[in-house]
């Protein structure tokens, strides 16, 4: 089973999120056999997640953690190297090549698309920066696609 991760780029990172977090993902892995889990970029809501998985990694070894990247289509191989040695695979999408400033919209799309599960932090009174929220987005997207939606900021 594949989960997917997008979340706010700022949010206050929490015990109580944390282990909500880390319940959620041992949940997925032993119930449903979750096994790879798709990361982005750029917010404090990746960073936790990234960090449960791996520590969830020492003891379900299978788990495999691949960075989507939405820059850096034609990237050195230095930088891959460097993103290999914290995710087990990483790869930039074709649909997000030309998409300018909407490509992290369109790579979370594709995360969403990829997965069974997209865990979020999604608060809907987040300070918006120009009126938008990739965050939102990608949760209104990922309803629409019928995925199941797991939104840490609202459950208990």
């Amino acid at each position: 089973m594949k989960v997917a991760f997008v979340g706010h780029r700022r949010i206050e990172e929490t015990e109580e999120l944390k282990n909500k977090l880390k319940n959620t993902l041992e949940r997925l892995i032993k119930e449903e056999n979750a096994d790879t889990f798709y990361f982005g970029s750029r917010s404090d809501f990746n960073s936790i997640c990234y960090n449960a998985i791996t520590e969830l990694k020492e003891r379900y070894p299978q788990i495999r953690r691949i960075y989507v990247r939405a820059e850096y289509e034609y990237a050195y191989q230095s930088y891959i190297d460097s993103l290999l040695s914290r995710y087990e695979e990483t790869f930039f999408p074709k649909q997000v090549h030309g998409a300018g400033q909407a490509s992290y919209i369109k790579r979370n799309q594709i995360m969403v698309d990829f997965c069974d599960v997209f865990v979020t932090y999604c608060d809907k009174n987040y300070p918006l920066k120009n009126g938008k929220s990739g965050t939102m987005a990608a949760v209104d997207y990922a309803k629409k696609k019928g995925k199941r939606v797991v939104n840490l900021f609202e459950s208990g």
